[in-house]
Parts: C-alpha cells; structure tokens; sequence
C-alpha cells in the first residue's frame, strides 16, 4: 500500500509500504499510487513530494506473484494489468510538483521505473539495482519507454539484456540517480534537497516541468501507441510457458531456502 508518513515545510512525504514482500509494486499498491498522484496534483497543502520504501528497502518491483497469477487471467484482463504500469509511470511523469525519490536499498526492475520518472533520485552507493525482467522470463516492456528516456539506448540496451547488477554508483554514472550520499546522510539529505525545492515558486515550477515535459516530448515521444504495444508485450509474456514457469521456479526457490 501507499502511506502518507508526514507534511513538514510544504514536502509531503509518501512510502511504498510492503515491507515484508520488499515494497513489490502490487495492483493494489499501483492503483493507490495512481489515485494519490492524481487526487494531490493540485493540493495546497505541499509544493514538493518525496517518495521512498518503507523498511529500508525501495521496492522490488512488480509483485511476482501478481504475475503468477496472470495463467488464469483472460488476456484482455492481463492487459489491463499491464496498462495500470503505463497509467503509473504516465501519472508520475505529468504531476506538476517536483517528486523526489529516496532510493535506499536498492531497486529492481519496474521499480527502476519509479525512479526515472521522479524528477531527483538521490541514493547511496552501496544500494543495489536490477533489471530481472528476462531471468524471470518476462520482458521489461512498460519500464523500456522511460528508462531509453532517461538513459538513453546504450545504456538501456546494457542494462536490460545483462539483468546486470550494479549499486548506487553505476546508477549515478548511467544517469539512473542524480545524487550520490552515504546510507547514514540519506534521510537528511533527502530532506535538505526537498524542503529547498519547496521554496521555489510552485507555479513556475510547474510551468518549468511542464516545458521540460514538452521538450522530452519533442526529443522522445512516448505515444499512445507506444504504451499500447509495451503492455500488449508484457501481457503476453506473463502468461507464456516460459514466464509461468520461470516465475514459478522463483518461488519454489524462495519456499526451498526459507524452509532449509
């Protein structure tokens, strides 16, 4: 789910909170994500918001098991699933208040999403991130838009075909976070980045992300039929006998080590 934890000097402050399946990005939790984004874009109450995991951890991304259910889905609802990642990552990168993500831990896959579509990242280096969407026999469709955005294709192309795992310090090289502190600084770092940000005059800034939104437009459109094709892509893949089976394979893992 998604918990508002606090409104100090006009930043509000929000977490994933799902600490014991990681802060995994469920449909429930989406949904929530999506309505606060939509319900708060024109709120009095804060200029600037932060978003982080709770626990420690930023999120491990879509809940696999989710996913696993996705065999006994009729298609038009697994594509449906699949667009609610669209309208997430379309609702964070339109909202008019500057978001700022507070990576700690690390993040994996979908998750890596939220981040570029935040307007600052700051993380420390020893977080750890991950694009596991092929190992799990899955593909990173909805996420791909953002991150070739974000990034650009070289690094992209690296970073998802590998499912390399690289920490705070490549994420900051490959343009993923925009600031680097120690684990012990990132909560007063965060705050100290944020409630500047809050000073600024809220209409200019909006009117700043509004041409700069504009401009990432021009330079990558990510079109209706973009976002159509890349949930028509991950749809299948959670059904196919691959993906079942790789993600079913995770889970008899996970089961195996925590009963050994």
């Amino acid at each position: 789910m998604i918990t508002i934890k606090e409104y100090t000097n006009q930043v509000c402050y929000i977490e994933i909170d799902r600490p014991d399946k990681k802060n995994a990005l469920a449909k429930a939790t989406i949904e929530k994500l999506i309505d606060f984004l939509k319900t708060s874009a024109n709120s009095p109450q804060f200029n600037v918001l932060v978003l982080s995991g709770s626990k420690g951890f930023f999120s491990a991304g879509g809940d696999l098991a989710w996913m696993k259910k996705a065999m006994h889905q009729s298609d038009k609802e697994n594509l449906s699933d699949a667009q609610l990642f669209n309208e997430m990552y379309h609702q964070m990168s339109i909202y008019p208040k500057p978001i700022v993500a507070k990576v700690e831990g690390g993040a994996y896959g979908g998750a890596i999403g939220l981040m570029t579509c935040a307007d600052v990242v700051i993380t420390s280096p020893d977080a750890k991130f991950k694009f596991s969407e092929t190992a799990l026999g899955l593909i990173p469709a909805t996420v791909a838009p953002y991150i070739v955005r974000r990034i650009g294709s070289g690094n992209a192309r690296f970073l998802l075909l590998s499912g390399h795992l690289f920490d705070g310090t490549d994420a900051l090289r490959y343009g993923l976070a925009d600031l680097l502190v120690s684990q012990v600084d990132l909560e007063n770092s965060t705050r100290q980045i944020a409630e500047q940000m809050a000073t600024l005059g809220p209409d200019a800034v909006a009117k700043t992300k509004e041409l700069l939104n504009n401009l990432d437009q021009t330079a990558f459109s990510i079109s209706q039929e973009t976002k159509d094709y890349c949930a028509s892509l991950i749809a299948t893949a959670r059904k196919s006998s691959e993906g079942q089976k790789r993600v079913s394979s995770f889970f008899n893992r996970n089961n195996s080590e925590h009963n050994d």
